[in-house]
């Protein structure tokens, strides 16, 4: 506690200092404003994030991560990212998971057959999960949490919800014979990135899946340039793809410049590309370094969730190297959403 408490002084006194020095130049940055702010969302929403918390509170990380740079120029860049940052919390993902079986899984099976007598009807609920007991529940990895889902929807009784993974032996086991007797299959995942590795998988569903079913793939978080890599796929095998939350390309920091984007980015750009060397640097033999300063496949994501930092999401946010110092540290396991 008393850590925490010097720590955020000292941070304060950091932005005061920095305010200060801003009104003899140009930078009219509102550093303090920003800090309390940032810290704000710390104390409510950041504590939620359940990896290596011996590492230390969100404040003692924040501190550490801008030491991570020597120039206070340098400094300020990474505090700019900050507002950039992209949190969801625990309550935050359990709104996902209710939007996606309100919004998006409830019409789908129920496939505009529904009087409005069904929907104002006392029974409505039984007759939507009896619906619903017609298809198969699948996952692709390991991170999409079917307990959550089923708890923050009070679902039971339905099909065991599978887990597809990527081996193509596996997929056509679980998808061509359980298939047989569900009018179609609903797959789920946490996070798509690029959409490359969900591609693949959702051919070999199709392939092995009779015809007749009907196929529903639901992340709840994408990348937009993930959604528009598998949007033709879908076309083109006849599987419906509807994310719950999208997050477009702009509020990406990627390799390349695009037009209109803030000014902030140009900086931030610069010092990821600096900083590269230092933290794609591997911690020891059982690291698994990133190999892009821009997260894989340049996705550029300024996404962290309660669980994880996907391996999209810029390095420097999330990688421990020997000489970098993550603000959400990423735990590397076979439980990691599709990149």
């Amino acid at each position: 506690m008393n850590q925490n408490r010097t720590t955020r002084a000292h941070l304060a006194s950091l932005t005061r200092e920095w305010e200060e020095a801003a009104r003899l130049d140009t930078d009219h940055y509102p550093y303090c404003g920003v800090l309390d702010e940032i810290l704000f969302h710390a104390d409510l929403r950041f504590s939620d994030y359940i990896q290596y918390r011996e590492e230390g509170e969100f404040p003692v990380r924040l501190r550490n991560w801008l030491g991570n740079v020597p120039r206070k120029r340098e400094k300020q860049i990474l505090f700019q990212l900050l507002p950039f940052l992209l949190f969801v919390d625990r309550w935050q993902l359990q709104s996902l998971h209710r939007d996606a079986y309100r919004r998006i899984i409830v019409p789908w099976v129920c496939n505009g057959q529904l009087t409005s007598d069904d929907i104002l009807s006392s029974e409505y609920e039984i007759l939507v999960r009896s619906r619903l007991k017609r298809y198969l529940l699948l996952s692709i990895t390991e991170s999409f949490s079917f307990p959550d889902f089923l708890h923050v929807n009070n679902l039971s009784g339905l099909p065991k919800p599978r887990i597809l993974g990527e081996d193509k032996i596996q997929v056509k086991g679980l998808v061509q014979v359980p298939a047989g007797a569900a009018e179609g299959l609903i797959i789920f995942e946490d996070f798509v990135g690029t959409g490359k590795q969900a591609r693949g998988v959702l051919r070999e569903i199709r392939r092995y899946a009779a015809s007749d079913k009907r196929i529903l793939f639901v992340p709840l978080i994408m990348l937009e340039s993930g959604l528009k890599r598998l949007l033709p796929v879908g076309e083109r095998t006849n599987i419906e793809i509807n994310p719950v939350m999208v997050i477009t390309n702009k509020a990406c920091l990627q390799k390349d410049p695009f037009l209109g984007e803030l000014d902030e980015f140009k900086y931030l750009r610069a010092l990821v590309k600096v900083t590269a060397g230092r933290v794609l640097r591997s911690l020891g033999p059982l690291d698994d370094p990133p190999v892009n300063a821009f997260g894989y496949g340049d996705s550029g994501a300024l996404l962290v969730t309660c669980h994880n930092a996907p391996n999209n999401t810029l390095p420097l946010i999330h990688h421990r190297a020997p000489n970098w110092n993550p603000l959400f540290r990423r735990v590397h396991h076979s439980k990691d959403g599709l990149r």
